[in-house]
C-alpha cells in the first residue's frame, strides 16, 4: 500500500555557499521529512514551491463522514462512491516511499526525480485530505511485500 513517504524541502533561506552545493548535489540546504501514515497529523507534500502540505486522509478516531484510511484503490475511482467529496487526482512527489513486509520490517523504494505518486485529493472534504492511490502488486511487491502498492507516474 504505502506506509510512509520521505520528501525532501529546500531550506527557505539559503547562503550563496549553501545554494552552490545544494546544486552540485551534496544535499546541503535540504531537509529530509520523512511522513507515516499512522502518525495522525501526517500530511504529504503537495506543492513544494509553495511549501502547501496536506492530511493524509482519516483516522478511524477522527470524527467525519468522508472515507477512513489514507489509500483509494484505483479501481474505485470511476465509482459514484467517490464523486460527493468533488475528487481531483493530484501527484506527490517523494524521493521514495516505504511500507512493511510480512515480517513488519520497513522496506524502502526510491523514486526516479521523473516519478510521483498519484493521489486523490477530496477537495469536498474538511482539510481537503489526500489518499493514496493503489493497485494490486504483482512480482516481488505480492510475494515479499503487500497486495497492492501506490500508482507510481511521471
Amino acid at each position: 500500500m504505502c506506509g510512509g513517504m520521505e520528501f525532501q524541502k529546500r531550506a527557505q533561506r539559503m547562503e550563496p555557499g549553501e545554494l552552490f552545493e545544494a546544486i552540485r548535489g551534496s544535499g546541503a540546504g535540504v531537509q529530509a521529512i520523512r511522513v507515516f501514515f499512522p502518525n495522525p497529523k501526517a500530511t504529504l507534500l503537495v506543492d513544494a514551491e509553495q511549501d502547501l502540505w496536506l492530511p493524509w486522509g482519516r483516522r478511524k478516531d477522527q470524527l467525519g463522514t468522508w472515507p477512513e484510511g489514507g489509500w483509494a484503490r484505483q479501481e474505485s475511482l470511476a465509482k459514484p462512491y467517490w464523486r460527493r467529496w468533488e475528487p481531483t487526482e493530484v501527484m506527490v512527489r517523494p524521493v521514495r516511499w516505504m511500507e512493511k513486509d510480512h515480517g513488519r520490517t520497513s522496506r524502502w523504494f526510491e523514486l526516479r526525480e521523473d516519478q510521483g505518486i498519484l493521489c486523490l485529493r477530496l477537495d469536498g472534504a474538511p482539510g481537503t485530505p489526500l489518499y493514496v492511490v493503489t493497485n494490486p502488486a504483482t512480482g516481488e511487491y505480492l510475494a515479499e511485500i503487500h497486495d497492492r502498492i501506490p500508482v507510481i507516474v511521471g
